[in-house]
C-alpha cells in the first residue's frame, strides 16, 4: 500500500512539473550608481560658430512679423508652416489641434481656444517690441535669442522675456524647430513650445 501511495505521489509531482508555467527569467540586477565627486570636461569635436547663419535671423524677423498679421493664422496656413516650421514642429502643431478638438467635444463650454499665432508668441497679450540680443550655431542647429518687451497700455507693462528660437537645418533650409521661453514677471515659468504641442491634454 505504501509503495502504491509513493507511486501515485510521484506521478502527481511529475504531472505538476509538466503543467506548471515556465519560470520567468529574473531581470538582471541594476548596476550600482557610480559615485564620484568630479566630472571630466571633454573638448568638443566641433566648436560652435560665433553666430547663427544670416538666414536664421532673417527667418526669425519674418516669422515674428507674420505672427502679428491679423489676416493670417499659421494653424491653418500650410504654406507658412512649410516655409518656417520643421517637420517635427508641424507634426506637433497637428497633434495640438487634434487634442484641442477632442477637448472641445468633451468640454463644449470650455473657454480655451484652439492653437493659433498666439501660441508662438507665448502670451495672451502681444508684446510691443523686440530686440535680437544674440545668436549661435551648433552644427545642424542654431539659436537666435530675442527679448520681447511689453510697453505701456498692455496687460504686462514693463515685462521683458528672453526667448530662444531654435532652428534646425532640414531639407536644405533652416526651419524653426522649437521656441524656448524663459520665465518673466507675469509667467508661471519657462516652457518649450514643442513640449506643449506634443502634450496629450489641453490646455
Amino acid at each position: 500500500m505504501r509503495k502504491r501511495h509513493r507511486l501515485v505521489a510521484a506521478a502527481l509531482l511529475s504531472a505538476a512539473q509538466v503543467c506548471a508555467p515556465p519560470a520567468q527569467a529574473q531581470a538582471p540586477a541594476a548596476a550600482p550608481r557610480a559615485k564620484t565627486s568630479r566630472i571630466r570636461e571633454e573638448r568638443p569635436a566641433r566648436r560652435a560658430r560665433a553666430e547663427a547663419p544670416a538666414e536664421c535671423l532673417t527667418a526669425a524677423r519674418e516669422f515674428i512679423a507674420y505672427l502679428f498679421r491679423e489676416d493670417r493664422d499659421i494653424a491653418d496656413d500650410k504654406e507658412a508652416q512649410g516655409r518656417w516650421l520643421s517637420q517635427h514642429l508641424r507634426n506637433g502643431l497637428a497633434n495640438r489641434r487634434e487634442v484641442y478638438r477632442k477637448h472641445k467635444e468633451e468640454t463644449p463650454e470650455t473657454a480655451e481656444g484652439p492653437p493659433d499665432n498666439g501660441d508662438f508668441i507665448g502670451s495672451w497679450d502681444y508684446p510691443t517690441s523686440y530686440v535680437v540680443v544674440g545668436s549661435r550655431r551648433y552644427d545642424r542647429r542654431a539659436l537666435v535669442d530675442i527679448v520681447f518687451k511689453w510697453g505701456p497700455g498692455t496687460n504686462y507693462a514693463g515685462d521683458e522675456r528672453l526667448v530662444s528660437y531654435v532652428f534646425v537645418h532640414e531639407g536644405g533650409r533652416w526651419k524653426l524647430d522649437d521656441i524656448y521661453t524663459f520665465g518673466g514677471e507675469f509667467t508661471a515659468g519657462a516652457h518649450s513650445l514643442s513640449e506643449i504641442f506634443w502634450r496629450k491634454v489641453y490646455p
